[in-house]
C-alpha cells in the first residue's frame, strides 16, 4: 500500500513516503525537483493546467491564467479572480496541484490512494475541511489532517534516530529521552509557533499560536512596495497600476531579491519598461529594516506563547526552524536573542513537513489490523506503540447567545484545550411547540459575534412536537484530535437525541465535490 504524506503549501508543495527501510523519503516530481512550485497555469480552451515550475515562469506573461497563493485563500467560497476566465474554488485549484503531486509520485512508486496532509496549526474548522475536501476532489482517501509543526517535530525524530544509529535500528529517536521544543514555522504564506513535547513514543502539543496570513510572500511585497515607491519618486508614476505583467515581474523580481539577500549583503536591481528603467543596489540591512514591523509581528507571537504556557526559555531544549522563509538571517538572529541559543537548523525547511507527515501516515495505518505497509515488521511494530499524536486548538470554540437584547459569545472550549475535548451548554427553546433550534457556532476569543470566525449555523432537527416554550436543549460541541468540529443535542425534556448539522455555505456538498472531481479528472495536468 502507497500511502504519502504531503505539504500542500502557499508557495510550495512536497510529497514524502516511508521507504522500504521505514525511513521518510521526498519523492522527486517529474523535474526531479522534491520541491513542486504551488502555482497553476491554466487553459480553459484546451482543458489543461500546467504546476509548478513551468506556471511559476508563465506567469509574468500570462498573469490571467495564472493562479498562486492558493493556501491564503482555502476555505473562501471561490478564488479571489477568475482564471483564464473561469471562475474557481480554492478547493478545485489545491486539487489540481495535488493530483500534480499524486501523479508525478505515482510514476516513481506506483499507484497512490490514501494520504496525510498539513495545515498550518493555526488554521480554523473551515480551512481544515476545505483542505480534506480538496484531497478528495484530488481523489485521494485523506487518512487524517495534522498541524505543520507537530509533522516537523516528528520528522525531527526521525532525523535523530538516523544520526545517532547510522543504519536504522528506531524510527524515531529523542536526545535524553524527552524534550521540549518550540517550533517557529514561517512559510511563503502562514505563521505558526508551537510548543511540542517529544518523547520517544508519545508527542504532545502544549500550546500554539499564530498568523494565517503572515509569511515570505509579506517580506517579497515590502521589497516590491519599495521598488515601486523608488520608481514612482524618479519617474513620477507607477507603472504597476495599468500593467499587469508588470506587477507579476515584479512580484518574481522581489522574491528572487529576498533570497539573494538571504545568502549576500547585497543585490542588484533593474525594474522598469521601455525607456524607464530603476537600478538600485538593495543591500540586507534595508531589506531588514523595512520589513522589522513583519519581524516584530513574529516574535510578539512567540513571546506570547512561551509566557501562556507559562515556560522560562531555559525550560525549552530546542528551537526548530520550519519553512523557507526562515532561511532569512534576521529570523535565526531574532530567535538567538529571543532564547539565549541558536536555533537548530539541521531540518529542510522546505521538505520536513511532507516527510513528518509520511511518518504520521504510517502511525494511523499501522493500527489498522490489516495494514499493508511496505516497511520492515521492526518499524511496523514501533508505528504501533506510538501514542496518538495530542494537539490543542488554535481558536476557542463557542456559541452566540443572547443576555437580553446584547448578542455575545460564549467560550465553551478555550484556546490550548487538549485535543479531543468536548463541551455542553444549554439552550432554551423561544417558542413553545418549536420544531427546530438554531444556534451560531464561532471559534475565535472575541466577546463580539462579529469579530470572530463563523463556523457555521448548527440546525437541530428532530425535536419532539409539543415543547413547551423554555424547555431545555443541551448542546454539545466537540473538536477531534484533527481540529474538526461535531455537535450533538439532547432534548433534555424527553431524553432524546436530536440531530445537530453545522450548515456552513461555504462548504461544498458530497455532489459538488463530485463535480469538481470529474472536472479535474478531465484536464490534462503536467
Amino acid at each position: 500500500m502507497n500511502v504519502v504524506g504531503i505539504d500542500l503549501g502557499t508557495s510550495m508543495s512536497v510529497i514524502a513516503r516511508l521507504d522500504p527501510s521505514g525511513a521518510p523519503v521526498t519523492i522527486a516530481n517529474s523535474l526531479g525537483d522534491p520541491r513542486t512550485p504551488s502555482v497553476i497555469y491554466y487553459d480553459d480552451n484546451n482543458r489543461k493546467a500546467v504546476v509548478g515550475q513551468t506556471a511559476k515562469r508563465r506567469a509574468p506573461n500570462e498573469p490571467d491564467r495564472v493562479a498562486g497563493f492558493v493556501k491564503r485563500e482555502i476555505g473562501r467560497k471561490t478564488y479571489s479572480r477568475p482564471v483564464d476566465g473561469r471562475i474557481f474554488r480554492p478547493e478545485t485549484l489545491s486539487a489540481i496541484i495535488l493530483r500534480k503531486l499524486k501523479r508525478d509520485a505515482e510514476r516513481r512508486i506506483g499507484p497512490i490512494s490514501k494520504a496525510v496532509i498539513t495545515v498550518p496549526a493555526y488554521f480554523d474548522h473551515g480551512r481544515r475541511m476545505a483542505t480534506q475536501d480538496a484531497g478528495r476532489i484530488a481523489g485521494l482517501e485523506v487518512v487524517d489532517i495534522i498541524n505543520e509543526p507537530t509533522a516537523a517535530a516528528l520528522a525531527y525524530a526521525a532525523l535523530q534516530a538516523q544520526q545517532a544509529q547510522g543504519a536504522r535500528k528506531h524510527l524515531l529517536e529523542i536526545p535524553g529521552g524527552e524534550m521540549t521544543a518550540l517550533v517557529y514555522d514561517l512559510g511563503g504564506g502562514t505563521f505558526d509557533v508551537t510548543l511540542v513535547d517529544l518523547r520517544a513514543r508519545r508527542f504532545r502539543t502544549l500550546a500554539t499560536d499564530g498568523e494565517v496570513e503572515l509569511g515570505g510572500k509579506d517580506w517579497d511585497d515590502r521589497i516590491a512596495a519599495y521598488l515601486v515607491g523608488q520608481f514612482a519618486q524618479q519617474f513620477g508614476f507607477d507603472p504597476t497600476q495599468t500593467d499587469a505583467k508588470l506587477r507579476e515581474k515584479l512580484q518574481s523580481l522581489a522574491e528572487e531579491t529576498k533570497i539573494q539577500l538571504s545568502d549576500f549583503d547585497r543585490s542588484d536591481v533593474e525594474f522598469g519598461q521601455a525607456q524607464k528603467v530603476l537600478r538600485r543596489v538593495l543591500t540586507r540591512d534595508q531589506f531588514e529594516q523595512m520589513s522589522a514591523g513583519l519581524l516584530e509581528s513574529t516574535r510578539m507571537t512567540v513571546e506570547n506563547l512561551v509566557q501562556k504556557a507559562e515556560l522560562a526559555w531555559d525550560r525549552i531544549d530546542r528551537i526548530l526552524l520550519v519553512g523557507g522563509a526562515t532561511k532569512m538571517p534576521m529570523v535565526k538572529r531574532l530567535l538567538r536573542t529571543m532564547s539565549g541559543n541558536a536555533p537548530d537548523d539541521s531540518l529542510d525547511a522546505d521538505q520536513v513537513v511532507a516527510q513528518g507527515a509520511a511518518i504520521y501516515a504510517g502511525i494511523c495505518l499501522a493500527k489498522d489490523d490489516d495494514c499493508e505497509l511496505m516497511v520492515p515488521q521492526s518499524v511496523l511494530e514501533e508505528l504501533r506503540q506510538i501514542e496518538p499524536v495530542v494537539h490543542r486548538n488554535a481558536h476557542s470554540l463557542g456559541v452566540a447567545a443572547y443576555y437580553g437584547d446584547v448578542k455575545k459569545s460564549i467560550h465553551l472550549i478555550p484556546k490550548n484545550t487538549e485535543l479531543p475535548a468536548a463541551m455542553s451548554q444549554v439552550f432554551y427553546t423561544h417558542r413553545s411547540g418549536k420544531p427546530s433550534l438554531h444556534v451560531q457556532v464561532l471559534e475565535g476569543e472575541a466577546e463580539e459575534t462579529e469579530h470572530n470566525i463563523q463556523v457555521g449555523e448548527c440546525r437541530i432537527t428532530g425535536l419532539p412536537p409539543g415543547l413547551p416554550q423554555g424547555s431545555p436543549v443541551q448542546v454539545r460541541l466537540a473538536y477531534d484530535r484533527s481540529g474538526r468540529i461535531t455537535v450533538m443535542a439532547l432534548d433534555m425534556t424527553h431524553g432524546c437525541y436530536a440531530q445537530a448539522v453545522i450548515e456552513n455555505h461555504n462548504r461544498l456538498t458530497d455532489a459538488q465535490i463530485e463535480r469538481e472531481r470529474q472536472f479535474v479528472d478531465s484536464l490534462e495536468i503536467q
